[in-house]
C-alpha cells in the first residue's frame, strides 16, 4: 500500500533557511544524492540558494516578532514502491500550496530526482495579511491532522495514494530505538563466536609477526556485527510490529467511541419519528434535510472572485455571485448582510472576497488576480 507523504519544518532564522537551501540547491555535498542525476532536478522559482533567500526576505512583512517563523519548509513525497505519474502529483501539490497560502507566498519549489525516491521541497512565507502567523497553518494536532486529510483528498487520492491512519502516533524510528532493538536482540543471541587471538602474519625461527591491535579489533568487530545482523533485524521488525499493533488498538478504541456516540444520536433521532406514519416520517425527514442544507450553506465560508450582485428570485435576500477560488466554479451566496458589507467596502468585479453568513470582506484588489492565477 502506497502513501502520500507530507511533512513540514519551521525555519526561524536566516541561518536555518540558508542551510536548508544549500542542501536543496546541492550547493554543498549531499551524500544521499547521485551527482549524475542532478540535471533531472526541477526548480520552480529561484535558480540559486542566494536567489531564493533574497526572494524570501523580500516577501516578509516590514515588521515581525524576533521569534517568528520566517519560512515553512514543505516536503511532499510518496512511498518508494509507488509507480504513478509523479510529475502530475507534484504539480497538484504545488497548486495545493498556492491555494493554501496564496501564490505570492510560495516562494521557491524544487523537485529532487537525484535521490532514491523523488520528492518536492517548497519554501513558503507564512503571511497572514500584514503579519507572520505560522500557527494558523501548523498550530496543534487538530490543524496538522486536517492539513494531512485535505492534502490527501485534493492531491494524493486521485493518484491512488492512501492517507496514513488518522490520529496515528507513528513516527520515524530514532537512533536510540534502533540500538535498543539491537540490544534486545543481542540478549537472545548469546552464542556469538568471534576471533580470540591475533593472526600470525609471519613466523620466523626466532621471531613471530602478529597482526596489529587495530587490525585484530577491526576483525573482531566485523565478525560480531555480521553474526548479529539477523538478530538485530528481528528486533527492529518486532519493535515496528508492536508499535503498529498499539496504533491499531488506539484506532479501534477511537472508532468504538465514535460508534457509541453515533448510536446515542440515532436513538435521539428515532424518538423524533416515534408515532408517525411512513408519509409523515418521510416528509419530516425531507424537511430536516432541507433545513440542514440551508444551515450548512449559510455557515459556509466562500473565497473567490466577485462577479456580480443581484436580488434573489425570492426577493427576500441579495444574491452574491463568485468564482470560487481553487476550483473555478461559479457560486451563488444568499446573504443580505454580506452583500451590504461588500457594497460598503466598494467591491468591484474581479476583486478577491471572502463571504460568510457573518459578513464579507475584500481580500485583494483585481490587480492581484493575475499573480494568483
Amino acid at each position: 500500500m502506497a502513501y502520500a507523504i507530507l511533512r513540514t519544518a519551521k525555519l526561524k532564522s536566516f541561518g536555518e533557511i540558508g542551510g536548508s537551501l544549500a542542501h536543496t540547491f546541492r550547493e554543498r555535498e549531499t551524500h544521499n544524492a547521485d551527482p549524475a542525476l542532478k540535471l533531472a532536478n526541477e526548480h520552480w522559482g529561484a535558480e540559486t540558494g542566494a536567489g531564493a533567500l533574497a526572494a524570501i526576505r523580500a516577501a516578509l512583512p516590514a515588521r515581525y516578532r524576533s521569534d517568528a517563523v520566517l519560512c515553512i519548509e514543505y516536503f511532499v513525497g510518496h512511498s518508494p514502491e509507488w509507480r504513478g505519474d509523479d510529475t502530475a502529483y507534484f504539480r497538484g501539490a504545488l497548486q495545493w500550496l498556492r491555494d493554501r497560502h496564496g501564490a505570492e507566498n510560495v516562494i521557491s519549489v524544487h523537485v529532487h530526482r537525484d535521490e532514491k525516491t523523488p520528492h518536492l521541497v517548497a519554501y513558503v512565507v507564512p503571511r497572514d495579511g500584514d503579519k507572520l502567523n505560522a500557527k494558523k497553518w501548523l498550530g496543534g494536532k487538530k490543524t496538522l491532522s486536517e492539513m494531512q486529510t485535505d492534502f490527501w483528498q485534493r492531491v494524493g487520492r486521485e493518484h491512488g495514494l492512501e492517507r496514513g491512519i488518522e490520529g496515528s502516533v507513528a513516527r520515524h524510528q530514532t537512533i536510540k530505538e534502533y540500538y535498543t532493538a539491537i540490544s534486545r536482540a543481542t540478549e537472545v543471541e548469546r552464542d556469538v563466536n568471534f576471533p580470540k587471538e591475533r593472526q600470525v602474519l609471519e613466523k620466523g625461527v626466532l621471531t613471530t609477526t602478529l597482526e596489529t591491535d587495530a587490525a585484530f579489533a577491526s576483525r573482531v568487530a566485523e565478525s560480531v556485527v555480521e553474526q548479529l545482523k539477523p538478530a538485530a533485524q528481528k528486533g527492529v521488525e518486532a519493535a515496528h510490529l508492536a508499535r503498529r499493533e498499539r496504533e491499531q488498538a488506539r484506532e479501534v478504541g477511537r472508532l468504538k467511541k465514535a460508534l457509541d456516540k453515533a448510536h446515542k444520536r440515532l436513538n435521539a433521532f428515532e424518538r423524533v419519528f416515534d408515532g408517525l406514519n411512513s408519509d409523515q416520517a418521510r416528509e419530516l425527514f425531507h424537511s430536516l434535510r432541507r433545513a440542514a442544507d440551508r444551515m450548512k450553506e449559510t455557515a459556509r465560508e466562500v473565497v473567490g472572485w466577485f462577479k456580480g450582485l443581484a436580488p434573489s428570485r425570492s426577493g427576500g435576500e441579495l444574491q452574491i455571485t463568485l468564482e470560487e477560488r481553487g476550483t473555478g466554479r461559479t457560486m451563488t451566496f444568499l446573504s443580505t448582510r454580506a452583500a451590504k458589507a461588500l457594497e460598503t467596502a466598494g467591491v468591484r468585479a474581479g476583486d478577491l472576497v471572502k463571504v460568510s453568513s457573518a459578513g464579507a470582506e475584500i481580500l485583494e484588489r483585481r490587480q492581484r488576480r493575475d499573480l494568483e492565477r
